[in-house]
Formats: structure tokens, C-alpha cells, sequence
């Protein structure tokens, strides 16, 4: 009992590393829904991967369609706990007026470590660089860190899942519709804790609550509260 104890302590620490910012400036609350489906693939077996997300996601309380993630990736093993990936991503970002007119493209590479720490703790690490290509803007250059950890309860499909993402711009835009997010420095982070089910050895789903702190410049920052669901497949 001490041990789970010790490791859903694991779990959980560290997972609100951004949360002294939330005290620094006025801050607009907002909820919604995001729903990620993940197919993924190392062809029977080989040393090469292919990942595809697609990913619709709400805001305003839940009442407003907001954007759709498309996000193909290449990846190779070079070990069996490291990986390299390169991809692409399109953010459909909808608005009633533009409808997916201001889209985002990025470019990404991405490095992954994965490790068993034990037969039940599962730990991924992810670096990931994006060039980021918005509409009607210039370029911007983009890293994210993610820690994820993944407790399997002994004897049952159920495990414990939690992760910490943390988004830090390069660049800066000083002016247009974006001057007051794009700044160098951090952008965001993402806090998630959740609850799975492996359905099959190759289909689990998980779902549960992260918050999204968005840090902006010369607007409120954005603390969004997001009911989240991951539904993942790999054959």
C-alpha cells in the first residue's frame, strides 16, 4: 500500500509548476471539451512508425466549436525507448466570421524517450520544436516539453495517467492580431490528470481534467478548465 502511495505521489507532483504565474495578471476563465483520437502504427514491428491525431476541441463554456488539431507524423526507433519524428500539424481555428481562414500550419520535430520504470510506472519524456506558419502573420519558432507517467493498478486494464506540458516561444510578433500572444518566453502550460481503461492491448482510452494557462502580453492570461479524452489505438 505504501508503495502505490509513493507512486501516485510521483504521479501527481510537479504537475502545477506554472501556477505562481496565474497570480502575476488578470486572468480570463474559461471551459471546454477536447477530444483526441491517436492511431499509430510501427508496421508489424519495424524500426519505422506513423502517428495520426485528429483532435475537435470547444470553448466558451463548452458552447462554441473552437478548432480541429490534424496532426500526421513520420517516427523511427532508433532505440527501444528513443524515438525521432518529424510531422505537420493544422489547427483549424473556426470563428463564425472566418470560418478555417486563420489556420495554422507548423512543422515539427520531435524527440520521445520512453522507459518502464517499473512493470506498472510507464514514463515518457517528448522535446518538441514547431515552426509555426499563421495566417496573414510571420513565422514563429516554438518548444514544448512534455513529462507523461502512466500507473497500470496490478492486476486490472485500469491505470492512472498524469502529465505536464510546458510551451516557450522563441520570437516575438510586436504587432497584429497575435502581437499579444507571441512573445518570447512562456506561452503556456498544460496540467492533466486522468483515469484509463485498456479496452484490448492495442486500444485504451482515458479521460479526465487539465488545465490550460495561456500566458499573454498586453491581454488577461487564459486559465481554461478542459474535460479531456484521449482515445488511442496501435496496430
Amino acid at each position: 500500500m505504501r508503495k502505490h502511495l509513493l507512486t501516485l505521489t510521483l504521479l501527481c507532483g510537479g504537475l502545477i509548476s506554472f501556477s505562481g504565474i496565474a497570480l502575476a495578471a488578470p486572468v480570463k476563465d474559461d471551459w471546454g471539451m477536447w477530444l483526441s483520437n491517436t492511431y499509430q502504427t510501427d508496421f508489424g514491428g519495424s524500426k519505422y512508425l506513423a502517428f495520426l491525431e485528429l483532435a475537435p476541441r470547444t470553448k466558451n463554456d463548452n458552447g462554441e466549436f473552437s478548432q480541429i488539431i490534424v496532426r500526421p507524423l513520420l517516427g523511427y526507433k532508433l532505440t527501444d525507448k528513443l524515438q525521432f519524428w518529424l510531422g505537420y500539424t493544422w489547427q483549424g481555428e473556426y470563428g463564425k466570421d472566418t470560418d478555417f481562414d486563420l489556420a495554422t500550419n507548423d512543422f515539427m520535430q520531435q524527440v520521445q524517450w520512453i522507459d518502464n520504470w517499473t512493470p506498472q510506472l510507464n514514463f515518457q519524456y517528448r522535446f518538441r520544436l514547431e515552426e509555426r506558419f499563421f495566417a496573414d502573420e510571420d513565422t514563429a519558432f516554438r518548444m514544448r516539453h512534455r513529462f507523461r507517467f502512466v500507473y497500470t493498478l496490478p492486476e486490472t486494464k485500469t491505470y492512472l495517467i498524469a502529465a505536464d506540458e510546458l510551451f516557450v516561444y522563441f520570437n516575438s510578433f510586436n504587432s497584429g492580431r497575435l502581437a499579444h500572444s507571441v512573445q518570447p518566453g512562456i506561452n503556456q502550460n498544460r496540467s492533466y490528470v486522468g483515469i484509463g481503461y485498456k479496452i484490448t492491448p492495442k486500444i485504451n482510452i482515458d479521460t479526465g481534467y487539465q488545465f490550460q494557462y495561456v500566458n499573454n502580453f498586453g491581454a488577461p492570461d487564459g486559465a481554461n478548465h478542459i474535460w479531456l479524452t484521449n482515445f488511442n489505438i496501435n496496430f
